[in-house]
């Protein structure tokens, strides 16, 4: 006796041409059975694993049809889920297991890409929607499928005329395909209202892109809730950066609700795409136990993944596990080469740890000098804490000339930044008249901001001092 497939029907639609809203309404028609449809049921693997393996374990597989599904040119080099997921159907279904279901256009061999011509699929039973007469689909599609039709469907609505046919029911990004651009286009370098038309047409690169602009507020204003529409977008078509930046603002509550399961949902699709970002994301989780259960080991192996992929800050966490002697002993000929590595890309965290490393001698033969260009570098940046040390470095005259004022400047700088020790530096300066005149009060308010952090030789210096 062959054994009973997971999933009684596998769904698959273009988000183009409405084709959303009416595979959505066939989820709703079969929420008693089984039913993979899309991104909605992948939760880990790769996205070619989950797709074959949902097949492979799919009764019946179910495509909807709508006016434009399959004008979309096949492009070299450019995957297509809708064509690649019917193919495979083909290949692991069987013909006479596929249901064409046409909401609007027409369903015969003409119309289909090259590589789907001469494959059976006229033979596919067709049922066809027509919205005047929805009220009688229910039954002639689960007639089609020998299935009972007695119990009532959950939620659903039948599609409107003008939802299946009217592309202003569907949402702008999902209009014709743009062959204007490819992996290797320069987002930065194209006009935001190009970036825009692109995106609406489903370019997935052009998504992140818009989702980018949204989320640091440049050239459009700042819009979390905009970011993350994006991100999703694109996500949903498989794009791994897109992925992992929704995964970004999942676990960071921007722009939807702080959600962990669906984080690690979205970086684990996009890791397994070799998304370097998205492996050094899903390695944090693992590092701290955020949303999954504490594994250094995963950590590790993901870090080293992500780093091999050139993610800086993967390279500096890795410099860190070995500075810090994770496995064990520190290792600091690997913890430099790593803090380097991720220095030299602009890593603020790296080029800090990095200055460290030669201002204690920790690794290297200790240089002030050299510690000072790093802490520059971060501060140039707008690094709290490297504008903190590098401070230090001009009040202790340290690889520099001495110079209180700079100091105090530079530590203004990061304790706006709500930086503790920079803030309990300055508490000192005011305390002692060192770079600014000496004024108890500010030199009071700022040891108790740092102290609020508590930091403990704030806390220290306001107990045994009197103000």
């Amino acid at each position: 006796m062959a054994a009973k497939k997971k999933y009684d029907f596998f769904i698959s639609y273009r988000r183009a041409n409405n084709g959303t809203v009416c595979g959505s309404y066939l989820v709703g028609l079969l929420s008693d059975y089984n039913v993979f449809y899309d991104v909605d049921s992948i939760t880990e693997g790769t996205f070619d694993k989950q797709i074959r393996e949902a097949l492979q374990n799919t009764e019946r597989f179910i495509l909807v049809v709508t006016e434009g599904s399959f004008d979309r040119p096949e492009v070299p080099g450019k995957r297509d889920w809708y064509y690649e997921e019917i193919g495979l159907a083909i290949e692991t279904v069987g013909l006479d297991r596929i249901t064409p279901v046409v909401f609007s256009g027409t369903f015969n061999e003409d119309i289909l890409p090259e590589s789907l011509k001469n494959r059976g699929l006229r033979s596919c039973q067709v049922v066809k929607y027509v919205a005047e007469y929805a009220k009688y689909f229910k039954d002639e599609f689960f007639h089609h499928f020998g299935l009972d039709n007695t119990a009532p469907a959950k939620n659903v609505q039948s599609p409107t005329r003008e939802q299946v046919e009217d592309d202003q029911y569907e949402q702008q990004d999902d209009e014709e395909y743009d062959e204007e651009y490819d992996e290797e286009t320069d987002w930065d370098e194209i006009d935001i209202d190009e970036i825009i038309s692109a995106a609406k047409k489903g370019n997935a690169e052009a998504q992140v892109a818009l989702g980018n602009c949204y989320y640091d507020g440049e050239r459009i204003d700042e819009d979390y809730e905009e970011a993350t529409k994006w991100y999703k977008k694109a996500a949903n078509q498989g794009n791994a950066q897109g992925q992992n930046n929704y995964g970004e603002c999942c676990r960071d509550g921007e722009g939807v609700e702080e959600d962990l399961d669906e984080a690690i949902k979205w970086f684990t699709l996009a890791a397994e795409q070799d998304n370097a970002a998205a492996q050094n994301n899903l390695g944090d989780c693992y590092y701290y136990g955020t949303g999954v259960p504490k594994d250094t080991n995963k950590a590790f192996d993901l870090y080293i993944k992500a780093a091999g992929g050139g993610d800086s800050d993967a390279q500096n966490s890795l410099g860190e596990w070995f500075r810090d002697g994770e496995d064990g002993e520190p290792n600091y000929t690997e913890a430099i080469k790593w803090f380097r590595l991720a220095a030299k890309q602009e890593n603020t965290s790296a080029q800090v740890n990095l200055g460290n490393c030669y201002y204690n001698g920790t690794g290297v033969t200790q240089n002030y000098k050299e510690a000072v260009k790093w802490y520059q570098l971060a501060a140039d940046q707008d690094d709290s804490v490297g504008l903190c040390n590098l401070g230090e470095c001009y009040r202790d005259g340290d690889g520099v000339d001495q110079d209180y004022k700079e100091a105090v400047k530079l530590f203004k700088k990061s304790a706006d930044m709500e930086n503790d020790r920079a803030q309990y530096n300055l508490g000192q300066c005011y305390y002692y008249g060192e770079g600014v005149k000496q004024n108890l009060k500010k030199a009071k308010e700022y040891f108790e901001l740092a102290a609020e952090q508590e930091n403990e030789d704030a806390i220290e210096f306001l107990n045994e001092n009197e103000f």
